[in-house]
């Protein structure tokens, strides 16, 4: 959760900075200000050369590190890495250049230019090389001195031999430096020097820890000389002065602090022109959250930690989206993989294997309230059936359609008369046709379908009131806008006599609820204009436009249906395909065409599970543009 940060200034002799400063570094709670916002400060050039060398001791194979790192000189061995990587991309340049040029004269085959320079000199000749689009002499004779030697890369290729050096139209004349002999020789020369290099390179990937360490050696004296160039002198230098924010929950670690220097810190009041920094400070599932959020944006200092609802509603529409237990058992089987195989991962690494294990969960749980696997639908008969969310809702509004004999059921029963006399809901959901068995229960099949729709709007219905009245007690037209929502959803079903979850399960009556409704909508409508104009003055008058907002954002949860339903389609139809063919090919099929399915469905999982957060909910309950709570500290390999 956020946590209010607090001003201090710190006074204190100059002779006890720098000790006061390695102290604060190694406490870590103090983000001391920077007088000269605008100034940059530039990364110094060894931090940048050694993050450089690490960068190519990152493509190298792994291999077991350098343990004992007395002697060693950091200096020198990034030296010898940068220069052996600039070499080595000298070399590639080169034979990229090589092979151009071999691709160039290699259809003139391989001689002596020593020779050729001895031929026109006795012959008292000139030879040259030309190159020309295809049948370009189709339609003409071929000139006496010009020789046709072969057509490579869709060109054809000339000799010239005349007395002096001409020119011809429509023809390039190829100048050759060096023979392909030569050519070839200086290629594997060059690969041999690459060969060695790259050998050399792998030698020094068993500094990888030595150097990160020194990197963050560096980086911690970079960041400690930096933070003392924000003090101001005072008392000609007697004294040092500089001011930071702490954490409030930090105040008692600070004041342990000071109380070991003669330095005094006094808590200062917040200008109005000052940025106040965000402090987050969360454990478990809200750390989880928080690298979520830090994705889009930093809170502003006065937004609420949205951690914990970012991570459940990100978990919650990937499931849907993905809408599949088989697929994350394969999540899970990877995640559990993972584990075994970096048992010793710590810092960000663990906290994305974390959330991946979280999602995998998620998808397991909603994929099974689905009932699906792998794109196979579990029978109707089967016990699992008996947690199905969507079989439990399907019967709830088929009992509803049966009780008010409403179009619905009066349509089924004309397409199936066997179903005329059935008053069991449970018996209408589960009917399968017994001249066309393979359809399965066709009720069931149409009315989750439905169901499947109205659940990604109900969703983000609930989502988008959350975020409305999240923030409802200081932008009161949001509450407003949280009636007409409410409302729309029990005005929409009584116009298109369709009835919602709240008339089959929560009793509402369609007719009544639609009245309710209409008048939620109208007086919603009308709170939030006038209440903005009260809040904005004539400015306010604009409020009504954001009618237009709230039915797009609310329209925008669909995606959660047609992905779900997009992914769902693939796997049962690349099933049905493959249950067809023999069984290698079968075999091959499903391998592949699931993994492609899975590949897309985690890509849209990702992408729009994190959209509806930062766009449709965070409209209306986040402000951002925060300045992230940064402050002096030790930074440590994790």
């Amino acid at each position: 959760m956020r946590k209010d940060v607090k001003k201090f200034l710190f006074l204190g002799p100059e002779d006890e900075k720098k000790q006061f400063f390695k102290q604060a570094q190694a406490l870590g709670v103090i983000h001391f200000i920077d007088p000269h916002q605008s100034s940059s400060k530039d990364i110094p050039e060894d931090v940048q050369r050694l993050t450089s060398a690490i960068k190519v001791l990152r493509g190298l194979p792994i291999m077991e590190q350098e343990e004992n790192f007395q002697g060693l000189h950091d200096d020198a061995i990034v030296e010898r890495i940068l220069t052996l990587h600039r070499d080595n991309e000298k070399l590639q340049e080169e034979m990229r250049v090589l092979r151009l040029e071999i691709a160039r004269i290699e259809v003139f085959g391989d001689f002596s230019l020593r020779d050729l320079t001895e031929v026109e000199k006795e012959g008292k000749r000139r030879i040259q090389f030309f190159v020309a689009r295809p049948n370009l002499f189709q339609n003409a004779e071929l000139p006496e001195e010009l020789i046709y030697v072969a057509s490579d890369h869709n060109l054809d290729y000339y000799v010239a031999i005349n007395e002096r050096p001409v020119a011809y139209d429509k023809m390039i004349e190829i100048k050759i430096e060096r023979s392909l002999g030569d050519l070839r020789k200086r290629m594997v020369g060059a690969k041999a020097e690459q060969h060695a290099i790259d050998q050399q390179l792998k030698s020094y990937a068993k500094y990888n820890e030595f150097l990160h360490q020194a990197l963050v050696d560096k980086l911690n004296r970079y960041h400690l000389n930096n933070a003392q160039t924000y003090v101001q002198q005072a008392m000609d230098g007697l004294l040092f002065a500089v001011e930071g924010w702490v954490p409030a929950t930090k105040v008692d670690q600070v004041e342990a602090l000071i109380q070991k220097l003669n330095v005094y810190a006094d808590e200062v009041a917040i200008e109005p022109a000052d940025v106040v920094p965000t402090y987050l400070e969360n454990s478990g599932f809200g750390r989880l959250g928080e690298d979520l959020v830090h994705v889009y944006d930093t809170p502003s200092a006065s937004d609420k930690d949205p951690s914990k609802w970012v991570l459940w509603c990100f978990t919650l529409f990937f499931a849907f989206i993905i809408g599949d237990a088989g697929y994350g058992l394969v999540y899970l089987a990877l995640a559990l993989f993972l584990r075994y195989k970096y048992p010793n991962l710590k810092g960000v690494g663990k906290r994305v294997l974390n959330l991946f294990t979280v999602l995998c969960v998620g998808c397991i749980v909603w994929g099974t309230l689905m009932t699906s696997f792998f794109g196979m639908q579990i029978d109707i008969n089967n016990p699992i059936r008996k947690i199905s969310l969507v079989q439990w809702l399907a019967e709830k509004k088929v009992a509803y359609h049966i009780a008010h004999k409403d179009a619905s059921y009066e349509h089924w029963v004309k397409e199936y008369p066997e179903l005329g006399n059935e008053k069991d809901a449970y018996q209408f959901v589960s009917f399968v046709p017994n001249w066309e068995p393979s359809r399965g229960p066709v009720v069931l099949s149409k009315v989750s379908d439905s169901i499947m729709f109205e659940l990604a709007l109900f969703i983000g219905v609930v989502h988008l009131l959350l975020s409305l009245l999240r923030y409802g007690w200081r932008n009161i037209p949001n509450l407003g806008w949280a009636l007409f929502l409410i409302g729309a959803y029990l005005y929409f079903p009584s116009y298109l006599q369709t009835p919602s979850f709240l008339n089959f399960i929560g009793g509402w009556d369609l007719t009544e609820g639609g009245k309710l409704g209409l008048q939620l909508m109208i007086g919603g409508i009308a709170f939030a204009w006038l209440s903005s104009i009260w809040k904005n003055g004539w400015t306010g008058i604009f409020e009504i436009t954001v009618l237009i907002q709230v039915f797009a954002d609310v329209l925008s949860y669909l995606r959660l249906y047609a992905l779900g339903l997009a992914g769902a389609v693939v796997g049962a139809t690349v099933n049905e395909i493959a249950s067809g063919l023999p069984l290698l090919a079968s075999l091959f099929l499903v391998m592949v065409a699931h993994f492609v399915n899975l590949l897309l469905g985690t890509m849209g999982g990702v992408i729009h599970g994190l959209r509806l957060n930062f766009l449709e909910w965070y409209h209306y309950s986040f402000e951002g543009g925060g300045k992230k709570f940064q402050p002096l500290k030790l930074l440590k390999i994790e």
